[in-house]
């Protein structure tokens, strides 16, 4: 038991280490569940550029922000089997308080993204 709570602890050292956490990611569209046109950092979301894909931003739940040791407008690496979604993404939202270990895509209505139901990506703070 000690050595599987050793093992245990040396991997959540190692993940905390490398900035890299592993989250359940979902998307979301500007009216979808309450959400709007604007974004918790004040940010409006504008359709044209979303619609072309030119919008690269996610949402993170609350304990997120402290894990990855970021803020709003900061920029991170999302890495998945969905190369897709691969890239970076810059944090413009929040998610409920209730939600934990989570990030929300924004995505248009209709996406091409083959991206229905949600997966887990890795993700971390740009240096």
């Amino acid at each position: 038991m000690r050595k599987a709570l050793f093992l245990l602890v040396l991997l959540i050292c190692s993940i905390s280490a490398s900035g890299q956490v592993t989250v359940t990611a979902t998307k979301y569209h500007p009216g979808m569940g309450g959400a709007g046109w604007i974004t918790a950092s004040g940010s409006r979301i504008d359709n044209n550029k979303l619609q072309n894909y030119q919008i690269k931003w996610i949402a993170l739940s609350p304990d997120m922000f402290a894990k990855l040791g970021v803020k709003m407008g900061d920029e991170v690496i999302i890495e998945c089997a969905n190369i897709l979604l691969n890239g970076v993404w810059i944090v413009k939202d929040k998610m409920a308080a209730r939600l934990r270990n989570r990030i929300d895509i924004l995505l248009p209505k209709g996406d091409k993204m083959n991206f229905n139901a949600p997966i887990k990506v890795q993700i971390r703070k740009k240096s």
